[in-house]
């Protein structure tokens, strides 16, 4: 039994037991995806060629091989390696800007040969990597903004340079990623209460600008309001102006930033607030999507059944979109079960998090918690109408060789955080 214990890799075995049957599902759902409809509709093609599955078979054999050595290299190996790594992918996401073919109105990918690289996604695993480096060194002085501010400005960089691709969905990856780390490393409470009171300033303008066709009266009065809450509350004046500053500036800033949106995003954004003004434009994926969702119901239409996903009316149901295909022939109870097992992860990765005996453990795990959890939320969120359509996959179960390799990395990282914690 020996040649079995190696096959597999070490560390938490639940973790583990999640990613595999998550990618038994992607490939059962890619085989649904690309076969033919059968029952009434029986005859319609698939409008999804069969090389996606078999492509993606061959994607989980190399994901498999990648977890297992991310699961089984030297913490310190992985440590030193972090900041190399961080500076090769920026150097890379520079790169794709200018060398990068234009696929779709979008440079994002390398193309070697048959395949395509997406830098973007492993450059996932650096930042995470570079940033539990960061706030590890930084030590337990929790009220020091060194850490935090140099890791801010390295999130801004990814940012930018993944929003020129053009890539907003993945360049919200990095945000929420330093955003979970940050919050476990111990950010101050008035840089919370700021970048909370920013984003509602820049809600409130936006719904100004866009929604209500330029009528300021929504920013306007957050704008008194927050004024009349910095009065009453008692912080020092220096960090009254500051607060009332960043919300000016974010507020000001969102019409320039609107500006900078190709028509396409601005129009997605615009017709999540109301589906109906594009049904068969930029509205269509949405409406689509919640009909698949809806027509499955408890038990789903079976599987293989699913006239939504069989009779193409689904756009991009083996990407984006796939836990459509899964709402639609497995119904609430299958969907519900895909869902208990990201939550597997992401429960057993707080665990691993708050039992790691060395801060660049800690970090990692919580990294890769609120990479999955982001990832996750947003995807499920996009697929049921309750935001606005991006391109972000669901980890593990969309087709596509560089978020399946980035996802398994980041869990044998996981997984390696858990040996060294536990006794498992």
């Amino acid at each position: 039994m020996r040649w079995l214990a190696l096959a597999f890799p070490p560390g938490d075995r639940w973790i583990f037991a999640a990613w595999l049957l998550l990618c038994l599902a992607s490939l059962a759902v890619l085989w649904s995806v690309t076969e033919p409809i059968s029952g009434p509709y029986e005859g319609q093609e698939a409008g999804v060629a069969k090389g996606i599955f078999w492509r993606q078979v061959v994607w989980v054999a190399l994901s498999f091989v990648a977890l297992s050595l991310a699961a089984r290299i030297r913490m310190r190996a992985l440590e030193n390696l972090s900041l190399p790594a961080l500076l090769v992918m920026l150097l890379l996401l520079a790169a794709i800007l200018v060398l990068g073919p234009k696929i779709g109105g979008s440079r994002r990918w390398f193309l070697l040969g048959p395949i395509r690289m997406q830098p973007a996604e492993f450059a996932k695993i650096s930042f995470i990597l570079a940033m539990a480096h960061l706030l590890g060194r930084a030590g337990e002085d929790r009220k020091s903004l060194t850490a935090t501010t140099a890791t801010f400005f390295l999130m801004v960089l990814h940012m930018v340079l993944v929003m020129r691709e053009p890539d907003l969905g993945t360049s919200l990856v990095f945000l929420a990623a330093w955003i979970g780390m940050v919050f476990w490393y111990g950010i101050p409470g008035i840089l919370l209460v700021g970048a909370g009171s920013a984003a509602a300033s820049s809600v409130m303008m936006f719904i100004s600008e866009s929604v209500l066709d330029g009528q300021p009266w929504p920013w306007g009065v957050y704008i008194l309001l927050l004024i009349g809450v910095l009065y009453l509350v008692r912080i020092s004046i220096p960090a009254k102006v500051t607060l009332l500053a960043v919300n000016l500036a974010t507020g000001l800033g969102i019409p320039f930033f609107w500006a900078k949106l190709h028509g396409y995003q601005q129009e997605r954004i615009l017709t999540f607030f109301d589906p109906s003004r594009d049904k068969f434009g930029s509205g269509y994926q949405a409406i689509q999507s919640k009909v698949a969702i809806g027509s499955g119901g408890l038990f789903g239409t079976q599987y293989l059944q699913g006239t939504q996903k069989g009779l193409a009316f689904l756009p991009e149901r083996h990407t984006d979109f796939i836990f459509s295909v899964v709402g639609e022939e497995l119904g609430f109870l299958g969907a519900s079960a895909i869902l208990a097992l990201f939550l597997v992860i992401i429960l057993r990765g707080l665990e691993i998090a708050a039992g790691a005996r060395r801060p660049f453990w800690r970090y990692l795990a919580v990294g890769v918690v609120s990479y999955f959890t982001f990832h996750v939320v947003v995807n499920v969120a996009i697929t049921t109408g309750l935001l606005p359509v991006t391109g972000l996959p669901l980890p593990l179960l969309s087709y596509g060789g560089s978020n399946l390799l980035t996802s398994s990395i980041l869990l044998g990282i996981l997984l390696n955080v858990s040996s060294r914690s536990f006794d498992t």
